[in-house]
């Protein structure tokens, strides 16, 4: 089932990526809990089109790149690297953060951001 769970998580990164946004939603559980560093969490998947639309509207540019997708069982962690450029200032920014997935049901329930892989490894049931 693990592995049905990375694909889950690499399914919903892609349709993000590909600013599907009505796709990338199909994968979130109905309660999610969408924990990012930069917002308060979002509790329903309704509410994330609105912050997907602001980053877009407040970034020039937003690259984002999976570089590693690990599996935990219930939870996959995905690193991630993030390359953009703000609209107003012109601001670079280059940036690796881990992701932790929780899934449940065939449906991503919770995403949670860190800073470290070793944290994010913790945060998902594994040693660093």
């Amino acid at each position: 089932m693990s592995q049905e769970n990375v694909e889950i998580v690499r399914s919903f990164t892609e349709a993000y990526i590909r600013g599907d946004h009505v796709g990338a939603l199909s994968y979130l559980a109905p309660e999610i809990v969408y924990e990012t560093g930069q917002e308060l969490p979002a509790r329903q998947p309704d509410e994330l089109p609105a912050i997907w639309e602001r980053w877009e509207a407040d970034w020039e540019r937003i690259e984002l790149t999976p570089e590693e997708y690990i599996d935990a069982g219930d939870e996959v962690v995905l690193a991630v690297r993030y390359s953009a450029r703000a609209r107003a200032s012109g601001i670079e920014l280059e940036d690796r953060l881990f992701e932790v997935h929780t899934v449940r049901d065939g449906k991503i329930a919770r995403k949670r951001e860190f800073k470290t892989r070793s944290e994010a490894l913790e945060a998902a049931g594994l040693r660093a």
